[in-house]
């Protein structure tokens, strides 16, 4: 083939391609597409964990955006679950004033009642105890939720911002079996004088409370203690991750693993996915800037690496290995929630072994900004004329 010599002046971009890059603007333009992209991933891989993991089935909380997973009635995929189904988490019992259910089922997810406020979140429904909602007499129930706190987070430091519904009334919240009315005697039990005739479940009446005491490395579990009086029992819950503040030195992203369009979606032996990293800063006073991850690897669940192919390449390949640059993430906000940044890599498989395998990332580095605000004030002394 002969080969043509192109003008110099062909390589040039057309007159309106001319101006200059605007660096920040192009780094904006890819964070968003990037965010877009993993805001479908409906899979999410658990993160590591140093604890008996009895339970396979329980979530683990390793980043704010895991807190909807502790809504009612949630589907896993940022919305909540139709009428007539059981709770993927959330669990129910019938108990006492004064004790715990000794039975649990999946609560039933329910909302028939039109005297109920309906579900003002996009992610989260009423469940109750019954499939259809109702009950005979004054009694209470109890709504459980256990789940795994990852160690990337700092128990100390973790907290959910909760806003609950309940007919008739939320008496008591418990975590890790300690009552949260010690720390919110304001709005816990709500109507200690007449709890059974309460009017929880109206449009006005939905409560914030922000859970940040006597969570632990490992399991943990909340339980809600809802009074009912005849005729309907049911309880709301939509769980939000609190920005916080920083506490130096040791200052944690929250890092996040996702893949796939469906729970149906499963990683293969034979097998290429496009696997979204995303980094949160959970921090109200900080920035987290220059973020990069070094390196990505897999090895098996032992910690070794995976099997070698005939053709000497890995059975299991990240791609690209790194480096990953995340640029700068600003701090959590009130309105939004925690600051994340998202890139992709590609998981790909040939003819690996089935079982467990780990993905590490090392070199994790960034600078802490601080932001700090004050205030400063001078006197002065005006001379009459």
């Amino acid at each position: 083939m002969q080969k043509t010599k192109l003008p110099l002046s062909s390589l040039k971009g057309k007159p309106d391609d001319s101006r200059p890059v605007d660096c920040e603007q192009v780094n904006a333009e890819v964070n968003s597409l990037l965010a877009q992209q993993c805001s479908n991933k409906f899979n999410h891989l658990k993160p590591c964990a140093s604890c008996d993991d009895k339970h396979p089935n329980w979530p683990v909380i390793g980043s704010p955006a895991d807190a909807k997973l502790l809504n009612t009635a949630y589907n896993g995929a940022n919305g909540y679950l139709p009428q007539g189904a059981t709770d993927m988490h959330w669990e129910a019992g019938e108990g006492t004033p004064t004790s715990f259910p000794t039975d649990w089922i999946p609560a039933w997810v329910f909302y028939l009642n039109s005297a109920w406020e309906p579900s003002p979140f996009a992610n989260a429904d009423w469940i109750s105890f019954y499939k259809n909602g109702l009950h005979t007499a004054d009694q209470d129930y109890y709504f459980r939720y256990r789940f795994y706190l990852a160690d990337a987070l700092d128990p100390a430091q973790f907290s959910l911002d909760m806003d609950f519904y309940a007919d008739n009334c939320v008496h008591e919240i418990y975590v890790n079996g300690v009552a949260q009315s010690v720390y919110h005697s304001g709005l816990l039990p709500q109507n200690s004088l007449d709890p059974y005739n309460h009017y929880g479940f109206k449009k006005d009446a939905q409560v914030h409370i922000s859970l940040s005491d006597d969570w632990k490395h490992c399991d943990n579990e909340i339980i809600v203690h809802v009074k009912s009086g005849i005729e309907w029992v049911g309880f709301l819950a939509q769980n939000a991750f609190k920005c916080l503040p920083s506490k130096f030195p040791e200052l944690t992203p929250n890092i996040a693993i996702s893949w796939g369009d469906s729970d149906c979606d499963c990683i293969e032996t034979d097998d290429t996915e496009i696997m979204c990293l995303k980094v949160c800063n959970p921090y109200s006073d900080v920035s987290f800037n220059n973020f990069y991850i070094g390196k990505i690897t897999v090895v098996d669940a032992a910690g070794n690496p995976v099997a070698i192919l005939p053709d000497g390449t890995p059975s299991v390949a990240i791609h690209p290995v790194g480096p990953y640059c995340f640029g700068n993430i600003a701090p959590c906000t009130g309105d939004t929630g925690p600051n994340c940044v998202a890139r992709e890599f590609v998981l790909i498989n040939r003819g690996a072994k089935s079982g467990k395998y780990r993905i590490l990332l090392e070199g994790i580095c960034f600078d802490v900004c601080k932001h700090y605000g004050h205030q400063a004030c001078f006197e002065m002394n005006l001379c009459k004329s």
